[in-house]
């Protein structure tokens, strides 16, 4: 298995953050305020949360919930992004 890269995200209509993270996150927006983001993407840092965001201020997040990490699940795929994406639409 090879690990997910950014362009396997960027195909999925993943797009990068307009602002500089540390854990370079790319986002895919859900609807109704809701977007995933995926951080350190192929590294043992690697991060899926699905994040709610503020409806009076789309930059801030209030609520978060870890659904892939590395630490615990492994490397992710694109199977296991295009089967999140399809149960949370």
């Amino acid at each position: 298995m090879n690990p997910l890269c950014k362009d396997d995200l960027l195909n999925l209509n993943f797009k990068e953050i307009q602002h500089f993270t540390i854990s370079n996150s790319l986002i895919y927006n859900l609807g109704r305020y809701r977007q995933l983001s995926v951080s350190c993407i192929g590294t043992p840092n690697e991060m899926l949360w699905v994040c709610q965001i503020d409806d009076k201020n789309e930059k801030n997040i209030t609520d978060l919930i870890c659904l892939h990490n590395y630490d615990y699940d492994g490397y992710l795929t694109v199977d296991k992004i295009v089967g999140l994406i399809n149960l949370i639409s």
